[in-house]
């Protein structure tokens, strides 16, 4: 089944984590890292549409690992 619409917010799957029983991702923001909460609609495991929590233009941390938290410094490779 193939899905569309008009305008979706979308990011690469590979940003989303799980956050207890949510899902979250890292906004990168002045050059830190801030866990967002997001509400995700469909996902084919290579983009997620994402309904609520970020905005279009927002930085993301691709592969976040599990050391990183919230606050600690990042930079753009």
């Amino acid at each position: 089944m193939t899905w569309q619409a008009e305008e979706a917010l979308t990011v690469p799957s590979s940003a989303l984590f799980r956050d207890g029983e949510r899902w979250a991702v890292f906004r990168v923001e002045g050059a830190r890292a801030r866990l967002t909460p997001v509400t995700v609609g469909r996902n084919n495991g290579r983009q997620a549409q994402i309904l609520d929590g970020i905005s279009e233009g927002d930085a993301l941390v691709l592969f976040p690992g599990a050391g990183l938290e919230d606050g600690m410094k990042v930079k753009p490779r």
